[in-house]
């Protein structure tokens, strides 16, 4: 598989077919990512349709991205999501991807209780702070990888996700911790 530098250069000279592999490349990761945020997947993967609208345009603009094609890409559907969730008001559903295979009775009530109250303070988080949750534990990004798309050191993603993580608990309320 191509490397991504090549892609760009490639993107950059309007070279039709290096615009197919970046849509085949990395809508299924956009689009999850966005999903991941709203939990729609019809107004996901309008919205990941726009991402790459988004790229054409900037094509055509001459204002391509300049190094990293995928944090480009990112950076574009962290704001259409971002802007959704301003106009839509929709929350995230976090825990969709974070309950377990085969929860307990006791642990569906739990999550049930508690799902409410996460989506509501994870609109409360900066919009960085939902973008650094949204990419380590709705993609499963690696710290580095990550770093790489926010454009930041580890050490800044660590202290950005420790700050949101702080956040959450902070915005918690009390009524739903569970008794150990």
């Amino acid at each position: 598989m191509e490397d991504e530098l090549s892609l760009l250069e490639r993107i950059k000279r309007h070279d039709q077919q290096a615009l197919a592999e970046v849509h085949d490349r990395y809508f299924n990761q956009i689009y999850h990512y966005i999903n991941y945020r709203l939990g729609d997947s019809d107004a996901s993967a309008d919205l990941a349709g726009e991402v790459f609208l988004a790229l054409i345009n900037a094509l055509k603009r001459n204002k391509p991205p300049k190094t990293s094609l995928s944090g480009w890409l990112y950076a574009v559907a962290r704001n259409l999501t971002a802007d959704h969730i301003k106009q839509k008001v929709t929350t995230v559903p976090l825990f969709d991807d974070i309950v377990a295979d085969s929860p307990s009775l006791t642990d569906h009530v739990y999550m049930a209780q508690l799902a409410p109250a996460l989506k509501q303070a994870l609109l409360e988080l900066t919009e960085e702070q939902q973008h650094v949750i949204a990419l380590r534990f709705g993609q499963g990004l690696s710290l580095a990888d990550t770093a790489k798309l926010m454009d930041k050191s580890v050490g800044a993603v660590k202290a950005l996700q420790h700050r949101a993580l702080a956040s959450l608990a902070r915005l918690m309320p009390k009524e739903v911790h569970q008794d150990g």
